[in-house]
């Protein structure tokens, strides 16, 4: 068993662990029989994996993700950790792929490799990927994610789930829909606090989040059309005032503003002509 990884907050010691992403086939014997049937068994587990779902090791702290995706795969197909452990380099991709391949024993070049069991590989993952620090700032973003203005209830909840999963599935689906309602618009979060019961699933806490934001929205909306109209009407009642003082100045002939002329006499006051 490789040496854990010593973290001070006692929140992240199960991520951290490699035995939480440990197998329940734990068997370290590899026959040619597996040899050969390693290749279908392989495609077997990508299936339950996702295909075209490798990682190149970014971001660094998503490195819980395929883990836990890994493991539930593997556990999917019966597959060993002796097993899993000849097949972790290939649900990686570059640059990752051969970061893991130059740490894995080789017969042909003699190399004893870093890492000679599934668990070794796994705690090498983790310390090369991710630290407690690093983490603690992901869950301070997840504590404190709110809904944003560009964004609805259905993206809102993607987005918590999303960031759940970069923090190594730090919160369960309990506090995950706790913290989905706390950040929620304050327009459904009253309704999301009655609604929120152990039987219902983040996603049909989110749908109904989604009525009640949509009938919140499409209120908003007949609001700001109906200030637009009394704004319309002020500023034709307005304009038509303007228009009537205009009418009722009176009018002086021989120009706007009443000047007489240029090519009018002048008449001279209180001198002598020469």
């Amino acid at each position: 068993m490789p040496p854990k990884i010593v973290v001070n907050h006692p929140y992240y010691r199960m991520m951290f662990d490699c035995e939480t992403y440990a197998l329940h086939n734990k068997s370290v014997v590899y026959t040619r029989r597996q040899a050969r049937t390693l290749g279908r068994r392989k495609k077997e587990v990508a299936q339950s994996f996702g295909v075209r779902d490798e990682w190149d090791g970014s971001p660094r702290a998503k490195v819980f993700q395929p883990l836990r995706k890994l493991a539930m795969a593997c556990d999917d197909n019966d597959i060993s950790e002796c097993e899993a452990f000849n097949i972790l380099q290939d649900f990686t991709k570059e640059p990752l792929k051969s970061e893991v391949m130059m740490v894995m024993p080789t017969c042909r070049a003699g190399n004893p490799g870093e890492v000679t069991s599934y668990l070794e590989l796994i705690n090498w993952m983790l310390r090369r990927h991710v630290d407690e620090a690093s983490v603690a700032t992901l869950v301070e973003t997840l504590n404190v994610a709110v809904q944003r203005d560009d964004e609805d209830e259905l993206w809102f909840a993607e987005r918590l789930r999303r960031l759940n999963t970069e923090c190594g599935f730090v919160y369960g689906e309990g506090p995950l829909k706790g913290r989905f309602v706390e950040g929620v618009h304050r327009a459904a979060r009253a309704t999301m606090r009655e609604r929120n019961t152990p039987g219902m699933t983040m996603a049909e806490l989110a749908r109904v989040a989604q009525t009640k934001g949509d009938e919140h929205r499409w209120l908003r909306l007949e609001q700001l059309k109906e200030r637009t109209k009394e704004r319309e009407v002020l500023a034709e009642e307005a304009r038509l005032r303007r228009q009537a003082r205009a009418a009722a100045l009176p009018q002086v002939a021989g120009g706007s503003r009443g000047y007489q002329p240029r090519d009018a006499p002048v008449r001279a006051i209180g001198g002598r002509g020469l």
